[in-house]
């Protein structure tokens, strides 16, 4: 492999693992997935597509530091190590772009048949066991600025230059994305690059919620395996509007774009910073603060028992420094909101978790508690200093002998903080008004993903937006599966209906003990109110009320 072509794939965030190598090499339970999503094995994304480069990750995989090739044609051995691939009656060998004790990067060739696959890796005289993992006709990955598949994704210009905050795409321009997946070629495809245009691939590219016209979808002509989809982008302005790839009733991993209106580079949120803002944020980073308060009325129906709801109130803050790179590469910094549009995440074990963006900016010490005082009392957020990380975070409703004590009733909260060694103090107030009425709760108990589905809605804070989520997994177990979403929707609209290409990213729900997998939230959260103290460029607090229930994803 060409030089350049190294680089590329060095950029693309093609990580390389570099532990030390010995004995059977062992492939980890579900650790062959796409190089530029990451989906795991068992979710709708989660195949491995012919011809497509593909990640294998677990120990003793090969030598440290690591191996790659010098040129093409890519070869199957390297450093030692070497993949068999059998799928059906078809056995062949991956060619391999790095070869290091926990990671393996290779290529699928197109000629292995669609179905149920397994591969080995031989790392010397030792073969690890087999691993299975669905071979596919096509599944694409886009690749994300930090590496790890979420977040901006790496979406270009036509001179290779990857869009950002102060360099945001125009409606109307040509845009570039980067990744792998789309179909198998035919030729030699481990003698280099073969690019090529295949208009009756049905690739549907989606920027927010409009379908953008795409001009070109084939491999790129830089690198072999690597995929490129060039697209117009529509006129859907904001700092991180979410970008989906669907072919057939596969949709790809869920990365964003910064689009600025035309005669300007510098995208804008409602709620976030200025232009001016961002762009000296853009030179010198910014230290963000976020307080939210948070609401969920979680509506379970049990055998026999029925309906059963809980409130469960809580709040949680954390102070946080970016680096220029660190804003262009991060999932959300300033907490904004893209109305109309989507995204889309993948987690392992029973329920979503969050904190999961790879980049990780640096953590500020703002006091040794956050204090919230409204109505039924005062709370306190505690630090917490996990790994380095710290946060803030608190129970507020109780649970006492009568049963639950709720907190967050509408009312107006203060949040109050004495200021640490990195953040000054600061008060910061919020209301929550009433909940707005669900008025289709009742009625969805099972979703056809692929028809999309109507949420409707009554009341709420004109001033506020409304927050739809939604998840579903492979079962409760620790190595389950699962996808979830969020979509932002205008209070005033009434209703949204989220698409089938979001809900389509998640797996088919399960139903353990009686009760399903998959989960539904409606409910508001408020406009972000601005606070300021020492040590932060721009501070934020917020609510969010919300209505929960299980139900079935088809």
């Amino acid at each position: 492999m060409h030089l350049k072509a190294n680089r590329l794939f060095l950029a693309l965030g093609l990580s390389f693992a570099a532990t030390l190598a010995a004995q059977t090499p062992t492939i980890n339970a579900g650790g062959v997935v796409n190089a530029a999503s990451y989906a795991y094995a068992g979710l709708p994304s989660g195949g491995i597509a012919q011809g497509s480069i593909f990640a294998i990750f677990g120990t003793n995989l090969g030598p440290t530091p690591f191996a790659q090739p010098s040129g093409y044609p890519i070869p199957t051995t390297l450093g030692g190590v070497s993949v068999k691939v059998t799928s059906g009656s078809t056995t062949g060998q991956a060619y391999l772009f790095l070869a290091s004790s926990g990671q393996i990067t290779a290529m699928l060739p197109s000629n292995i048949p669609v179905g149920t696959a397994s591969l080995t890796v031989t790392n010397g005289s030792a073969t690890s066991a087999p691993q299975s993992f669905q071979v596919v006709s096509s599944s694409f990955g886009t690749f994300a600025l930090n590496s790890g598949g979420s977040g901006p994704g790496v979406i270009t210009n036509a001179n290779v230059v990857p869009f950002g905050l102060t360099k945001a795409a125009n409606p109307d321009e040509a845009a570039v994305i980067w990744g792998t997946g789309l179909a198998p070629v035919s030729g030699n495809e481990a003698g280099g690059a073969l690019p090529g245009d295949q208009p009756n691939l049905p690739v549907e590219v989606y920027v927010g919620n409009s379908k953008a016209t795409v001009t070109y979808r084939g491999r790129s002509g830089c690198c072999a395996g690597l995929d490129q989809i060039v697209f117009n982008v529509p006129n859907v302005l904001g700092c991180r509007v979410p970008v989906t790839i669907k072919i057939n009733n596969v949709v790809s991993n869920s990365t964003t774009i910064p689009v600025a209106a035309k005669g300007s580079r510098t995208c804008t949120d409602a709620g976030g910073p200025s232009a001016a803002d961002l762009a000296k944020y853009a030179q010198n980073g910014a230290s963000v603060g976020v307080v939210t308060l948070n609401r969920v009325a979680t509506s379970i129906t049990v055998p026999f028992l029925g309906a059963i709801t809980t409130n469960a109130d809580v709040g949680a803050a954390v102070f946080t420094k970016y680096t220029p790179a660190q804003l262009d590469a991060s999932g959300n910094p300033f907490n904004t909101q893209q109305i109309g549009s989507c995204t889309v995440s993948y987690y392992k074990g029973s329920a979503p978790t969050t904190g999961q963006d790879p980049t990780l900016p640096k953590t500020l010490d703002a006091g040794s508690a956050i204090t919230i005082n409204g109505a039924a009392g005062t709370k306190s957020l505690a630090k917490t200093a996990l790994g380095g990380y710290l946060s803030y975070s608190g129970l507020l409703s109780t649970i006492g002998a009568t049963g639950a004590v709720d907190y967050l009733n509408p009312g107006t909260y203060t949040a109050t903080g004495p200021g640490g060694a990195e953040v000054g103090g600061f008060t910061s107030s919020i209301t929550i008004p009433s909940s707005l009425n669900w008025t289709n709760q009742a009625a969805l108990t099972d979703i056809t993903r692929s028809s999309g589905q109507a949420v409707t809605w009554t009341g709420g804070d004109p001033n506020g937006t409304i927050l739809i989520t939604g998840s579903s997994a492979s079962g409760t177990a620790a190595d389950s599966v699962g996808a979830a979403f969020t979509c932002i929707a205008k209070s005033t609209d009434n209703s949204f209906t989220i698409p089938a290409q979001v809900l389509l990213a998640l797996p088919v729900s399960v139903t353990v003990q009686g009760i399903p997998t998959g989960v539904l939230s409606v409910g508001q959260t408020g406009a972000p109110k601005s606070f300021t103290a020492s040590g932060v460029d721009a501070g934020y607090m917020l609510y969010t009320n919300l209505a929960a229930k299980t139900l079935n994803y088809k």
